[in-house]
C-alpha cells in the first residue's frame, strides 16, 4: 500500500534496456494524434487519445516540481496510470535523480525482492536518443487496507529517469499485471513523444 500511496501522492516514472518505442505504423499509432498536453514549461508530451490528463498543483510548481498525470482505463479494481514529472534542483522531495532511483528501485528495507515485491535492476539505456536510467517493479497492493477481505492486485511499474539541466525528469507507468502488456505500447509511445525544455 505504501507504493500505491507513493504513486498517487508523489506522482513519480522505465523500462528494460531493450525497450524501444513502437514504430509510427505500430498499433499504438493507429488512431489520430492526440493533442499535446504540456504539464508545465519544462516539458511537453503527447497525450494518448481517451486518457484523462491532470496537471500538477500550484503548490508543487512553487516547490520546483512540475507534473502531468494521465488516467487510463481500470482493470482488477485498479487504474492504469502514466506520470511525467520534472523535479527541479530546489525540490524538497528528492536530493537528485540518484536519490529518486535509490528510493524507488527497492523497498523501504533496501531489498530488491520479498514475498510481495520484486524490483528489477537499474539499467542505462536510451529513449528516443536520450540517455536514461530504466527499472521496473512488481508489487502486490492491497486495495483497501481497512477491509477484512484482503482484496489485492499485482501492480507492475516501469520507470525512466533522465538527468537534465536544472534537475531530472521521470516517466512512470503503473498498471495491474493483467493489462500491463496491453497498455505498455501506449506508455512507450507517450514516453517517446516527451520533450524536456
Amino acid at each position: 500500500m505504501t507504493r500505491l500511496l507513493t504513486a498517487l501522492f508523489l506522482l513519480c516514472g522505465c523500462a528494460n534496456a531493450g525497450d524501444q518505442p513502437p514504430s509510427p505504423g505500430g498499433k499504438a499509432s493507429a488512431k489520430a494524434p492526440a493533442p499535446v498536453s504540456a504539464a508545465a514549461d519544462r516539458f511537453s508530451c503527447r497525450r494518448p487519445a481517451g486518457w484523462e490528463a491532470k496537471n500538477g498543483t500550484e503548490r508543487e510548481r512553487a516547490a520546483d516540481i512540475q507534473k502531468l498525470e494521465l488516467l487510463g482505463p481500470r482493470a482488477d479494481k485498479a487504474p492504469v496510470m502514466i506520470y511525467a514529472s520534472f523535479y527541479g534542483q530546489a525540490n524538497q522531495v528528492f536530493a537528485g535523480y540518484e536519490d529518486f532511483i535509490e528510493r524507488n528501485s527497492k523497498n523501504i528495507l533496501g531489498e530488491t525482492e520479498s514475498e510481495t515485491e520484486k524490483f528489477g535492476p537499474v539499467k542505462k539505456t536510451t529513449l528516443s536518443g536520450r540517455k536514461v536510467f530504466a527499472f521496473d517493479s512488481e508489487i502486490k497492493e492491497y486495495l483497501d487496507p481497512e477491509s477484512k477481505a484482503g482484496d489485492s492486485v499485482v501492480i507492475k511499474e516501469k520507470f525512466y529517469v533522465e538527468p537534465v539541466k536544472g534537475g531530472f525528469f521521470v516517466l512512470h507507468y503503473y498498471a495491474p499485471a493483467s493489462v500491463y502488456k496491453k497498455y505498455l505500447p501506449v506508455f512507450r509511445e507517450f514516453s517517446a513523444s516527451c520533450r524536456v525544455r
